[in-house]
């Protein structure tokens, strides 16, 4: 009897250790403002590119599919990326071969919505206005604002892994 007991305790130990690590990240649902939808597309226009203008607001191109199922908020992500802004300027890149790894609900809603395209293996370039992106913050904060304040945002993104 003792031994049940034991083992029905550790059950529900385990059970509530469980439910604590549970993921809690969910669709994003923001949408960017007509503005900024705008301010992306004259960007795109002025540079002579294309791309799909996602419901939520930001454009991306799919430069390859991926295969498998799709990232979703929970998922553990691995990618390689670049991100710039309109000027040109890298902000922030993995280096060469080198992925970083991580839930996708942690990253901006743009970053989130445009991998939740592709699948593993696949390469998509997302241009994400300000809303989607740090808004109106810069970051990573007011006294080194690598990026300014309500900045379109520029990725190149590789899926290298999903869990």
């Amino acid at each position: 009897m003792k031994k049940f007991l034991f083992l029905a305790m550790m059950v529900l130990l385990m059970a509530c250790v469980k439910d604590t690590k549970k993921c809690t990240y969910q669709t994003v649902t923001t949408s960017a403002p007509p503005a900024e939808r705008t301010a992306v597309q004259a960007y795109l226009t002025s540079k002579s590119l294309t791309a799909t203008l996602h419901p939520n607001g930001f454009y991306y191109n799919i430069i390859k599919a991926g295969t498998g199922a799709k990232a979703e908020p929970c998922n553990i992500v691995a990618i390689q990326y670049s991100a710039r802004l309109t000027n040109d300027s890298i902000f922030d890149a993995t280096g060469p071969g080198v992925s970083i790894t991580d839930r996708l609900g942690v990253f901006n809603h743009g970053v989130q919505l445009g991998l939740g395209l592709i699948g593993n293996g696949g390469n998509v370039q997302l241009f994400i206005p300000p809303s989607l992106g740090f808004g109106n913050v810069p970051f990573p904060n007011a006294i080194n604002p690598v990026v300014p304040a309500n900045s379109i945002l520029i990725y190149d993104i590789s899926i290298t892994g999903i869990q």
